[in-house]
């Protein structure tokens, strides 16, 4: 300070820092040349608004934090993002404000916390700007700090895995063994061990399948017979490698698909018919009847007659195994007949089987009796002694 000797004015000499040094104590002596009188000045420097809020520890007017969280809850304390004015009263005081889209709150002491549930699943980081400003007046003079929060969430094992793969397989049975029929898929969201996946089949369907713990590949470890077991149920279980683990299933349907494995076997191996020859032309005599274990076409069985049908005197259906007698028959012409029957199924490589059909045809007395050398010529001698006497014998036929 300077004070003028004449006018007694106090002058300062310097800028003048409040934060620095707010009051001052000046002895101040008047002179007149003989005498002389001193007194005391206290100055005390007021606050003008001339310092931008701070962030402790930190002087950059924008700066970043990074914290790392482990799943929050909502009203969770994230930190406290502290500030300060070196300001007095008003000028001094500081409030401050986030910009979150409500995810986030922060309190007049900076006390950031949790205003929405997180879902690190659905966004894992965020990028907050934290403003802090005084409340000098008006508000035109205010000054403003701001400080970028980056908050990373951490993972905790709060998803199970998920099934994405489908719920149904065909199979053909004549699959050889070792073969990779099915791979299961499953996909966790969370992070790092929490979405690690192992596989493994609940209930092993007799020892007919086995999965990779890692891969989910599902194989065929049994041979397969459709005719015995024409599906199975797959019950499969990802587990993830979470603290505690969580685990989801699902069932998996194996249809097998059929092959012609299966011959149309007829229900008997011989059959047998008696019949008067005089049956008339369209009557059916007897059904033949084949069984074929597999589906589709391949179960499906034609029949034919493939030998013995001597004027082809018989005929059958070829769906129904029925045998009907195409024409008249004669039993003293051909009195039995020994018929060869097949049958066929429609698959690719048809598959075949046979099976005997004996007729015999019973006699009616269709037939007048005939002499065999009519007319007879016999030459009798008269003196004939020995009565009576065989002059002739005649047969029939």
């Amino acid at each position: 300070f300077h004070i003028d000797p004449e006018s007694g004015e106090l002058i300062a000499t310097k800028r003048l820092d409040r934060e620095r040094r707010s009051k001052y104590s000046l002895l101040v002596r008047a002179d007149d040349g003989l005498q002389s009188s001193d007194m005391r000045i206290n100055i005390t420097v007021s606050d003008i608004n001339d310092h931008t809020p701070k962030f402790s520890k930190l002087s950059d007017p924008i700066f970043s934090i990074v914290f790392f969280l482990p799943l929050p809850y909502l009203g969770s304390l994230v930190a406290a993002i502290l500030a300060t004015d070196e300001d007095s009263s008003v000028n001094g005081e500081i409030t401050y404000i986030v910009n979150s889209l409500g995810q986030f709150s922060i309190d007049k002491n900076g006390v950031l916390s949790i205003k929405q549930t997180l879902d690190r699943e659905s966004q894992s980081f965020y990028s907050l700007i934290v403003q802090v400003n005084d409340m000098s007046s008006p508000p035109a003079f205010r000054y403003t700090s701001t400080a970028q929060v980056s908050i990373i969430l951490l993972d905790v094992n709060d998803n199970p895995p998920s099934f994405i793969s489908p719920r149904l397989t065909y199979i053909p049975e004549n699959t050889p063994i070792d073969t990779i029929i099915f791979k299961a898929q499953a996909t966790d969201p969370d992070s790092g061990p929490n979405s690690y996946i192992e596989y493994n089949l609940l209930n092993p369907s007799g020892n007919k399948f086995s999965i990779g713990t890692i891969d989910g590949e599902v194989r065929l470890i049994g041979e397969l017979d459709r005719e015995t077991v024409s599906n199975y149920t797959l019950t499969i279980i990802a587990t993830d490698k979470g603290q505690p683990f969580l685990s989801s299933s699902t069932d998996i349907v194996a249809i097998i698909l059929d092959i012609n494995d299966n011959n149309p076997l007829f229900a008997k191996k011989l059959y047998k018919v008696e019949i008067a020859e005089n049956t008339l032309t369209g009557t059916d005599i007897v059904q033949v009847f084949a069984t074929d274990n597999d589906e589709s076409s391949n179960g499906q069985v034609r029949y034919t007659i493939i030998s013995g049908n001597t004027n082809s005197d018989f005929r059958i259906d070829s769906v129904t195994g029925v045998i009907t007698i195409a024409k008249p028959l004669d039993r003293e012409k051909i009195a039995a007949y020994s018929l060869t029957v097949q049958s066929t199924d429609r698959g690719s490589s048809p598959r075949i089987d046979t099976t005997i059909v004996n007729i015999f045809l019973l006699d009616i007395n269709d037939c007048i009796p005939t002499f065999e050398l009519s007319p007879y010529t016999v030459n009798v001698p008269e003196n004939l002694e020995t009565l009576p006497k065989i002059i002739l014998q005649v047969s029939i036929f």
